[in-house]
């Protein structure tokens, strides 16, 4: 184990032997045939009762191996060298994983022509024992086994139909042992630096689970190191201006003390610290570097560099993978130029439980074949990020892996836990609707077609074939939209974190209460490249330009109307469109079916169960509207959902659970344990203004620990108590020491009875604004208002006023505050607030150019604290109730969306602030979504 300080003895086990030119006969007991992956499966490195080896296919410097039911002898694996760079045994977690990502490779691994005791390499090894008739691809998978032998491995070779490797599982989890030549009983384990370090990447090393959570919180770091390098590599002399190494500079030296100090004994929670400050400047850094890029050379484009940063963090997303591409990346040093292309995991036979048949299939890329599969992009090889849970599991049920089940149960958590992160609660009652319905489209993805007794794909991947089909009905306000919204980056994020991390899950919103006549309009199909359709539309956003492979698309289809008779639109009759366009036909739906034309599949989307289709409705879908959806493959699954909305006991624990995500969040790194005590009304009906008052409670909440500095390193609990007095209106907020009373004050803001200054910003900005306004009203509410703002707490914080030179002047001294950026001056009348479906990509437009200062953040300061995040805050002028209407969706309280959305292009509003000057009477769709009138 990489966290243990000795290492047990293992049993008696097989005993491995070097490849022989001539296969031996097959053992009794073999398993058939039939359960090879991809063919028959060689067991030439397994030396059985009924077997022996001849003398002459021993090479020099063997020596003997003691079993206790047999005796043979095999050629010594080469030893790894002794050296401080070595991968050292520590108990320190954290020091691990940096020494597995920093270190040199362990020298068994390590590119040589020979080993530090003198012996060959496996390449040179093998060498000797190629029979010449032999092509080149099976020479490298015969190399390539060796190595793993040399390791104490149980290998076989597969010969058909394409040449592989099959690692059997039981000896990664217990090593092949080789005793002493000497006989004197004692156990010897040679390789072991490199045994350990190929256990990680199989996910298997004893201590992953700690190692994987560890390498999380370093991810980044690590992601931007290789970044940089690879920056470095291309653009060297870009790299060497001196404006480029202001912004990197101070970053990559405490790194480096970092690595260094790793190497010493430096006490975990200074580690921790260290690594959390790098991490947090990670964003702020890659913004910083591709901003200054592009403004020294004019052909580098932003999404160009983005790219290139975002296909590094995807084949490190593991430590299991990180360590994969540092072995066997397309750039490593590696003299065999061994790529994976597939990699499988074959269970024991159905029905039994047959440890010792599980294995992992390993096919090489060869270059000499004009056939290529998984791996036809220019990206490495990338594993399942959840390959040590699927892996770590030992038993097997019903003809499906447990570790399949696992991993399922752990994408349906991560959806709920995303969807409460971002303020939407799914009571017991809809998970039990909706769960069934995405464990089958999860599972489905994950197992890509194939069945419980069939090899797992092993590679970073999500096929599914079950579609996936929602209709959500129930009154106004119960939830349907900001499910619908919301579930889009919960699903995205639940695949991206277990399954293929380079996925996209693209949205595409089409509303269905327009006339009948419009609608038609919209999804008529034409015959021609200017296709435009709703159906066109879809099809493409699977695979954009952007993208380096195909993803999954999200339809909303919303405002599903009724089926009463001269509706328009009908229920009835938008169904049947729907059925036709999608099927791929012109024509008019007709009862029965009809005769269907021959190429209207190849045109049409039913059989595509990459779609995601949701339907929203105040009404109940009618038996011959579900009918008529039926007919395609796509609604096939059509599960029908009653929404309602959250109350009683599940409303009560929507709060708690919110509060204490959202507490837990602002004390990180600390993860000691957290007891909260909620006792508040928590109303009825919407839960966005329980969300709001919830939000700004955990401020508080956070405040007081600041205060009473409880959540240090050596605190392993805390406990915090809410109570809300119903005679007075107080809440009363206390911990183990302290207490804070707040009270409601205008628009439903939460304020300290007792005032404190909180965030310096604030109340600068505040004193410079009283100078320039001294009738302000209400100073004290806004300075609490921007102390909410800069810790992130609205979402986002809404200022209005009748007075444009207030507003202004707000802006601007915002603007000067640390890692604040303004937009000034924006009407919404003559400046697009976000692109339509139509608009061209550089159509300007202020969602696009809100993203653009967080993304590629290039003015914030180099010098600037880790811990500062980019904060924007926008000037808005309405001069008239059109204008009124037209900012409604960009300063709501949720995520921004367009018709071609992923979770990573939402404009999620947190740290966002808009300070709203207008002209005449505030509408109160306006008004409704202010933080504080000034």
């Amino acid at each position: 184990s990489l966290l243990s300080t000795s290492t047990q003895s293992s049993s008696t086990v097989d005993i491995m032997a070097p490849p022989s030119t001539s296969l031996p006969t097959p053992s009794d007991n073999a398993e058939p045939d039939d359960n090879a992956v991809g063919g028959a499966d060689v067991e030439s490195g397994i030396d059985r009762p009924n077997k022996r080896l001849k003398e002459d296919n021993i090479d020099e410097g063997e020596v003997a191996i003691v079993s206790s039911s047999n005796s043979s002898r095999v050629a010594s694996p080469p030893l790894d060298q002794i050296t401080n760079d070595a991968i050292d045994i520590s108990a320190n977690c954290q020091t691990a994983v940096l020494k597995l990502l920093f270190s040199p490779l362990p020298s068994s691994l390590a590119p040589s022509s020979t080993n530090a005791n003198g012996t060959p390499s496996s390449n040179s090894y093998n060498a000797t024992l190629r029979n010449t008739t032999t092509s080149a691809a099976e020479d490298n998978v015969s190399s390539f086994r060796q190595l793993w032998i040399n390791h104490g491995f149980r290998t076989t070779a597969v010969t058909s139909p394409r040449a592989a490797v099959s690692v059997y599982l039981d000896s990664c989890r217990a090593r092949c042992a080789v005793a002493d030549e000497h006989g004197d009983g004692t156990t010897v384990f040679t390789n072991e630096q490199g045994h350990l370090y190929l256990l990680t990447i199989l996910g298997l090393s004893p201590d992953q689970s700690m190692l994987e959570n560890e390498y999380q919180s370093i991810q980044s770091v690590y992601s931007l190191c290789l970044f940089i390098k690879k920056l470095k590599s291309v653009r060297e002399q870009d790299m060497k201006k001196e404006c480029v190494v202001e912004i990197v500079s101070g970053w990559q030296e405490l790194l480096e003390k970092i690595v260094d100090y790793s190497q010493q004994t430096t006490p975990a929670s200074t580690l921790k610290q260290q690594l959390a400050n790098l991490s947090n400047a990670t964003s702020n850094i890659v913004s910083q570097l591709v901003s200054k890029l592009t403004d020294i050379d004019h052909s580098l484009r932003t999404d160009q560099l983005m790219h290139e940063y975002n296909r590094i963090t995807y084949e490190n997303c593991t430590l299991s993978n990180a360590c994969l591409q540092r072995w066997l990346g397309r750039k490593s040093n590696n003299p065999n130029s061994w790529q994976l292309e597939e990699v499988f995991f074959k269970s024991s036979p159905p029905n039994r439980y047959l440890p010792k048949y599980e294995r992992i299939t390993m096919h090489l890329i060869d270059k000499h074949s004009n056939e290529r599969r998984a791996t036809s992009n220019n990206s490495n090889f990338v594993f399942l990020p959840s390959l040590s849970k699927l892996l770590q599991t030992k038993t097997h049920v019903a003809n499906q892996t447990t570790g399949v089940k696992t991993i399922v149960d752990n994408m349906i958590c991560t959806t709920w836990e995303c969807l409460l992160r971002d303020g939407y609660y799914v009571d017991e009652r809809r998970k039990e609707l909706l769960g069934p319905e995405l464990r089958k489209f999860y599972e489905s993805g994950l197992m890509a077609g194939r069945d419980g007794s069939m090899p797992l794909l092993l590679n970073g991947h999500f096929q599914p074939t079950y579609s996936l089909s929602l209709y959500l009905h129930g009154t106004a306000g119960a939830g349907k939209s900001s499910l619908v919204r919301n579930i889009v980056p919960a699903i995205n994020a639940a695949i991206a974190k277990h399954c293929d991390p380079e996925l996209l899950v693209r949205f595409v919103k089409q509303n269905l209460n327009k006339p009948f006549k419009t609608l038609q309009l919209e999804m008529d199909l034409r015959a021609n490249n200017n296709d435009l359709s709703v159906m066109s539309i879809i099809q493409v956003r699977r695979m954009t330009l952007a993208q380096s492979k195909p993803g999954l698309v999200f339809v909303a289809l919303e405002e599903m109307p009724s089926n009463e008779e001269g509706a328009d639109p009908n229920q009835g009759e938008v169904s049947k469109l729907l059925s036709m366009r999608f099927s791929g036909r012109k024509g008019d739906f007709k009862e029965g079916g009809g005769n269907i034309p021959r190429n209207s599949a190849k045109r049409g989307i039913s059989g595509d169960a990459t779609i995601i289709t949701v339907l929203t409705s105040n009404y109940n879908l009618e038996k011959p509207s579900l009918e008529a959806l039926q007919r395609l493959e796509m609604f096939k699954n059509l599960k029908v959902v009653e929404v309602a909305p959250v109350s009683g006991k599940y409303r009560e624990e929507f709060a708690l659970s919110y509060l204490s995500q959202r507490v837990g969040q602002s004390l990180a790194p600390w993860n000691g344990s957290l007891e909260i005590d909620l006792n508040v009304p928590c109303g009825s009906g919407d839960t966005r203004p329980l969300v709001r008052y919830l939000r700004m409670l955990s401020f508080y909440v956070h405040v007081l620990m600041l205060q009473s500095k409880q959540h240090s390193p050596s605190t392993s609990s805390i406990k915090v108590d809410v109570d809300y007095n119903t005679s007075n209106n107080i809440t009363t907020v206390t911990t183990n020491s302290q207490s804070m009373q707040l009270t409601l004050g205008s628009f439903h803001n939460l304020y300290a009875m007792t005032p404190s200054i909180i965030d310096s910003r604030a109340s600068n900005t505040i004193a410079r604004l009283q100078s320039l306004h001294p009738t302000l009203r209400n100073p004290m509410e806004l300075s609490q208002i921007l102390d909410f703002y800069f810790a992130k707490t609205l979402a986002p914080a809404v200022i209005l006023s009748h007075d444009k030179q207030l507003i202004h002047n707000l802006i601007n001294l915002l603007g000067e505050a640390d890692g604040v950026h303004v937009i000034l001056d924006i009407d919404p009348t003559s400046y697009k607030m976000m692109k339509s479906l139509y608009d061209a990509s550089d159509t300007p437009n202020l969602r696009d150019d809100i993203l653009q200062i967080i993304h590629g953040d290039g003015r914030a300061s180099a010098a600037s604290s880790y811990s500062n995040s980019t904060l924007v805050a926008v000037e808005l002028t309405c001069h008239s109730t059109d204008a009124q209407l037209c900012i409604r969706e960009i300063i709501e309280d949720s995520p921004s969306l367009t018709a071609f959305s992923t979770e990573r292009s939402a404009l999620y509003k947190d740290g966002l602030l808009f300070g709203v000057c207008v002209d005449g009477e505030i509408t109160p769709e306006i008004e409704s979504r202010a933080s504080l009138v000034i």
